[in-house]
């Protein structure tokens, strides 16, 4: 072995690489180009005078020394991790905050961001959409909003609301097609009657289309879509019914519910911050003024708007 020191950001690519098996998929993680990728883990290599993996056609296989290296690596990335964490905490009430979230869930709270910002006016916001869950303890983000919880990490969880989900067209599609309303107490007639906006064949395994496929059997699906902002701008655009969130869709005036909220399909929604960072002025700041948000905007929230007739 090279008495060489190693370079962390070396282990780091090669941490990468073994995560993601191909050099594009790391360099795109890491924000690199792949030749930048391959010569980093060639220069790791050359250190430890060690093959660390296989260049298969498939892909990149860590070889035994390389399956060695990853619990160091891994040890050496939580080290950096809580490093950067303890260099984000400030006893200001001032800087950045950066909130990841679902794209309906960034739709309001972009529409109500003055709200969040009121009397804080040294503090500034990143909101961005995303559908993976945000890795907390890397600082990809300071706060997550998000409709499961993660499966790891040293992390602060709070349920902060349980949102309803509904049938909904377009006050067009509802006038032109004779759509039945439902009601409280009662559902449409035949839900197979009418086109539909679903999500495409990878998200078949959501719950508002497993719910679809058992309930609306037959029914023509009209459009597929990746994203819930697409399905409501879908809905909004008549091409049929669509099961959204009521607090996306209950606020749009081109839209008409034609269902109460489905119990079946009432999810929840978590607030999460990494347990280092709660209490950083900025950050619990930020945390306080979500909470509150979501606990007035319960109603919302719940779907409890009634069924009004098309105009």
């Amino acid at each position: 072995m090279n008495n060489g020191a190693l370079n962390w950001d070396d282990l780091r690519v090669f941490l990468t690489l073994v995560q993601t098996g191909s050099l594009s998929a790391a360099a795109r993680r890491l924000g690199l180009s792949q030749p930048t990728v391959g010569r980093r883990v060639q220069a790791l290599e050359r250190a430890l005078d060690k093959r660390l993996f296989e260049r298969l056609r498939s892909g990149y296989t860590p070889t035994a020394a390389g399956e060695a290296l990853v619990p160091l690596a891994e040890s050496m990335a939580t080290a950096a991790e809580a490093v950067a964490r303890r260099r984000a905490e400030s006893d200001e009430l001032a800087g950045t905050v950066r909130i990841s979230a679902g794209a309906s869930a960034c739709r309001f709270l972009c529409s109500r961001v003055g709200t969040l910002l009121d009397g804080l006016p040294a503090l500034s916001l990143e909101i961005a959409a995303s559908s993976q869950f945000t890795n907390l303890s890397r600082r990809e983000a300071d706060i997550a909003i998000r409709n499961r919880l993660p499966e790891r990490g040293d992390l602060i969880t709070r349920v902060v609301a349980h949102p309803a989900v509904a049938a909904y067209a377009s006050r067009d599609y509802v006038a032109r097609h004779q759509v039945e309303l439902g009601s409280e107490s009662r559902e449409p007639a035949d839900w197979a009657r009418w086109d539909w906006v679903d999500y495409d064949e990878a998200r078949q395994h959501l719950a508002t289309a497993r719910w679809l496929a058992a309930r609306a059997k037959g029914a023509r699906r009209r459009v597929a879509c990746s994203t819930p902002a697409e399905k409501l701008d879908a809905v909004k655009g008549g091409a049929g019914l669509g099961l959204l969130s009521c607090y996306a869709a209950d606020g749009d005036p081109a839209l008409q519910r034609v269902s109460a909220p489905i119990p079946e399909l009432r999810g929840s929604t978590w607030l999460v911050v990494h347990q280092d960072l709660r209490r950083v002025p900025r950050i619990r700041a930020v945390t306080e003024r979500l909470v509150d948000l979501f606990r007035e905007n319960a109603e919302l929230f719940d779907g409890k708007r009634p069924i009004a007739p098309a105009r």
